[in-house]
């Protein structure tokens, strides 16, 4: 893929196998047609390895394209449920300017919680603003999955102490205190919710040190989080069932800058039965 060339605000087409694809304005607005899945992985591939080799394009945006972006809308080329660690910035790390991608990001790259606004917005970035690519992308290193496999692994090592615990406070009629007791946060819920992937990770490792398991939850909460995409979102479901858009998994490893794309969840052929149309928190 050819590298975007610097372009001041008086050029008004971008060559369509160039950056972040053809921009009839030198920014993507609703002006330009969507790019498809392939095109737009594509793009996000070439904008990382930019990246990677320390050659980015994307610059600033001077006052026409500011001005242009705010008067014709966006029309990004591809949707990012991305980690919201500060060393993880999705636009910058596929090279990419303000109307390029729409971003989505929370610890652990998740839909634990508030899932209804992290749906919402996905399904509102296929219907209005035409995304034909949805990724999520994880990262290595993440303070999110690193939590929950430690406290996975801390419920795991004290599992026979606390039901001792419990079995001697009974006995003495004296409520039982749990071990490695916390105070209740939401991050702690936040956490919790996700210590089923770390318990998967173990599972699927046969076992392992905290940083193993924690290494390899990164990769297994990714996909869980696109299974939970396609399990509640008939929008999601339907579009993707019909090959106009693809959901797919990646990792951005913050050492080398490299982003590792996964393809398609193993699950989503059986996930695209589900009958689902709306998330756990907002079914009535």
């Amino acid at each position: 893929m050819v590298v975007t060339p610097t372009m001041s605000d008086d050029d008004s087409q971008e060559a369509p196998s160039e950056g972040f694809g053809p921009s009839k304005l030198g920014v993507r607005t609703t002006v330009d047609a969507p790019l498809s899945a392939s095109q737009a992985i594509e793009v996000l591939q070439a904008g990382n390895r930019r990246f990677v080799q320390g050659d980015v394009k994307a610059g600033g945006l001077g006052p026409d394209k500011r001005r242009a972006l705010a008067s014709h809308g966006q029309r990004p080329v591809a949707t990012v449920i991305g980690c919201a660690d500060s060393r993880c910035p999705v636009e910058q790390l596929f090279d990419a300017r303000p109307g390029d991608i729409f971003v989505l990001r929370n610890a652990g790259n998740t839909c634990t919680h508030a899932e209804g606004s992290m749906v919402g917005s996905v399904e509102y970035s296929v219907l209005n603003l035409e995304t034909k690519m949805i990724l999520v992308l994880g990262h290595t290193g993440c303070g999110a999955i690193m939590g929950a496999t430690k406290l996975f692994m801390e419920r795991t090592a004290f599992k026979y102490i606390e039901l001792t615990r419990q079995k001697d406070a009974q006995e003495s009629e004296q409520p039982p205190q749990p071990c490695g007791c916390k105070s209740r946060s939401t991050l702690l819920g936040l956490l919790d919710a996700l210590v089923p992937v770390a318990e998967q990770a173990c599972v699927e490792l046969g076992g392992g040190s905290t940083e193993e398991i924690a290494a390899h939850a990164v990769k297994v909460n990714v996909w869980r989080t696109i299974n939970f995409l396609l399990s509640y979102s008939l929008v999601i479901r339907e579009k993707v069932a019909s090959g106009e858009v693809e959901l797919q998994g990646a990792v951005y490893d913050m050492s080398s800058g490299a982003v590792e794309f996964l393809g398609k969840s193993p699950k989503q052929a059986q996930l695209l039965n589900s009958d689902a149309h709306v998330v756990p928190s907002m079914q009535a």
